[in-house]
């Protein structure tokens, strides 16, 4: 499966940064949740999938006070 450069990683984050600012606190849950069953369903591949979703909390930083 291809990789995304550092310079399309960026553009990517970028978007989905301004798409969760545009959903709002009150829908932001629900975008992302949107966001990554669509992304699941463009990888196809369940054990993949269930993987990222351990690796995304395996770790999980304590969020600090706003910058």
């Amino acid at each position: 499966m291809p990789r995304l450069d550092e310079l399309q990683r960026d553009e990517a984050y970028r978007a989905c940064c301004l798409a969760i600012s545009a959903a709002g606190p009150q829908r932001e849950t629900l975008y992302l949740a949107r966001l990554v069953l669509l992304l699941m369903e463009e990888v196809g591949d369940l054990p993949r999938c269930l993987a990222a979703v351990e690796a995304a909390a395996r770790d999980l930083p304590t969020p600090g006070p706003a910058a």
